[in-house]
């Protein structure tokens, strides 16, 4: 057994989440208007990023709050271009969906359906409980289908005993900044892969096996998967690993890449640190080093970075 590194290549939460979209103006309004997120920053992708990431890549925004991580608003000039995981299911593998925490779901289920966006699953409660750094959590989560295809989950925490909280809980707003990424996995591989490479570890490792989980992600009655929050000595990352087969063994898997060509979440991005022979080890592991070139952030519209595809086809920057 490889000894437990006691640091990690990826420092603070994520930075930011790549939403591609062909249908602007739409995309804009659900997280303005039905979300009540403000433009942190707007513009163009330099030359150099659309040489990285597609010449069909124009216009840029950054939504969030006045502080915190960001939704990064891509458009693409590909008016057919489909969303990237049309027809996927909650177990196939790839990085599927994006959680945010809110103040008050119901009232965002009806700014959602006021502004005339689209439903997966109402609210929802359901609980999960497990050492810390997470504790008892009681949450009432809404699923939505946002219009490039992305899903989001929207969640309030109803009741809390234990553990670290899992965002920031602001009484200014009611939409806070984005909080995890999910990666979902058929199996250990992946994970092996983030704790070899790059230091990361399941801070929590639970069995979620409740119905209306199940229903809130749109699978079958029944299912179940290992719930990973992962970081390095109760550092939470941001990013969460959903394992399935050990509790579905009759399930098959379809690996849905990123894929920014498609519309939908297209790479994730965190802060990097000791990153001197990221490359190697990454190249050495299986993962594929894509470009050397960030997306814009907060605060920096063409910053340096590692991106890389890893084993279920997720791309992720960790930006200098």
């Amino acid at each position: 057994m490889s000894k437990r590194s006691s640091s990690s290549h990826f420092s603070g939460t994520a930075l930011a989440a790549t939403i591609i979209t062909n249908t602007w103006q739409q995309s804009l309004r659900f997280y303005t208007d039905a979300l009540g997120y403000q433009i942190v920053d707007e513009g163009k992708l330099s030359p150099q990023q659309k040489e990285a990431y597609g010449e069909h890549l124009h216009d840029y925004a950054l939504l969030g709050q006045d502080k915190g991580s960001v939704i990064r608003l891509i458009h693409s000039d590909q008016v057919d271009a489909k969303p990237n995981r049309i027809q996927a299911r909650p177990w196939d593998p790839g990085l599927c969906v994006m959680e945010i925490g809110v103040a008050d779901v119901e009232a965002v289920y009806q700014s959602v359906i006021r502004n005339r966006f689209g439903i997966l699953a109402p609210p929802t409660t359901f609980s999960v409980e497990g050492p810390e750094p997470l504790g008892y959590v009681e949450m009432k989560a809404l699923a939505i289908m946002a219009p490039a295809g992305e899903q989001l989950f929207l969640t309030q925490i109803t009741d809390r005993r234990g553990g670290i909280p899992l965002w920031e809980q602001r009484r200014d707003i009611n939409v806070f900044p984005l909080g995890n990424v999910v990666l979902s996995m058929e199996d250990r591989s992946t994970q092996k892969f983030y704790e070899e490479v790059f230091g990361l570890y399941p801070e929590n490792d639970l069995l979620l096996r409740q119905d209306e989980a199940a229903f809130i992600m749109g699978g079958p009655q029944g299912m179940g998967f290992d719930m990973c929050l992962m970081g390095n000595g109760n550092y939470k990352s941001g990013m969460e690993q959903h394992i399935y087969k050990p509790h579905n063994p009759g399930f098959d898997f379809k690996i849905y890449p990123c894929d920014f060509t498609k519309t939908g979440l297209a790479s994730a991005c965190w802060k990097g640190v000791n990153m001197g022979e990221l490359k190697e080890k990454i190249t050495d592991a299986g993962g594929e080093v894509i470009a050397a070139i960030g997306l814009p952030i907060r605060g920096n519209r063409e910053p340096q970075a590692i991106v890389y595809r890893g084993l279920v086809g997720e791309v992720i920057e960790l930006v200098l």
